[in-house]
């Protein structure tokens, strides 16, 4: 879930305090925010719409240095979708197409907790159209933007699982390590069969990892009849880039953890 990071500081430094900190996953911290400006990188300059980028002493000194990276491509903002829009899959906003990961991504549709619903779960998933967005297309061969495509839903799901933790950007292994690691922090809870169709059913966002730690992918498990061997189809960039795949077949392993969100 999208958090703002602890205020103050340590006053005689002049250091901001720590943001984003990813102790069990060996995240390198020595690139956080400081105050002073003349060291900040353009990811730092750019970033604004992560929450794991976020404090409102940044925001004032982003504002103040510019938005945005010379030379890199602006991002349209979407327009709020009125409720009952509909998305498609294969129809996809503008505004979600960018492949530029600068700055986040608002999409026109989202959810909030406590208004989860089965049907607006998955046209919150339909309207970035995972499988003809080139936003999702390889960055080079074997080079995936699964764990883009995860940071985009879950934005969108207002529960986000980040792409930038104050100025690191994080990869795909890390993104993974985030979610096994510092997600529990987050209010991400690992669910298990049957609990995790009830999950899915209810309109929360369920995302699985290999059990596997060193083999890292990221995928979504969206509303489906529970599957006889316990191994329910995911959806998501992995090994393949489709829908309703078994996990062998996405990840090249069966066992596997899931975690939602409320």
């Amino acid at each position: 879930m999208s958090q703002q990071q602890g205020k103050g500081g340590d006053k005689k430094s002049g250091k901001a305090p720590a943001q984003g900190t990813i102790s069990a996953s060996g995240i390198d911290r020595t690139n956080d925010l400081r105050t002073d400006t003349s060291i900040l990188t353009t990811h730092q300059k750019s970033l604004l719409g992560s929450g794991f980028a976020d404090s409102a002493a940044e925001r004032k000194r982003t504002s103040a240095l510019g938005s945005t990276v010379p030379g890199a491509q602006k991002i349209p903002q979407a327009p709020e979708a009125p409720a009952t829009q509909t998305f498609d899959g294969k129809t996809v906003p503008e505004a979600l197409q960018a492949r530029d990961v600068w700055k986040a991504l608002q999409a026109p549709l989202q959810s909030r907790a406590g208004k989860r619903s089965k049907e607006l779960l998955l046209n919150v998933v339909n309207q970035f159209g995972m499988m003809v967005n080139k936003r999702y297309d390889e960055d080079a061969p074997g080079k995936i933007r699964g764990h883009i495509f995860v940071w985009d839903v879950s934005r969108a799901m207002d529960c986000e699982i980040p792409h930038f933790v104050g100025a690191k950007e994080l990869t795909l292994a890390q993104t993974c390590d985030w979610l096994r690691h510092e997600g529990p922090m987050r209010g991400w809870k690992r669910v298990s069969d049957p609990d995790l169709y009830e999950a899915a059913e209810a309109g929360h966002l369920v995302v699985a990892l290999p059990r596997e730690s060193r083999t890292k992918h990221i995928a979504l498990v969206l509303p489906q009849e529970p599957a006889s061997d316990r191994s329910p189809k995911l959806y998501g960039i992995c090994l393949k880039r489709d829908v309703a795949v078994h996990p062998r077949d996405m990840f090249g392993a069966k066992p596997i953890d899931c975690f939602y969100h409320d």
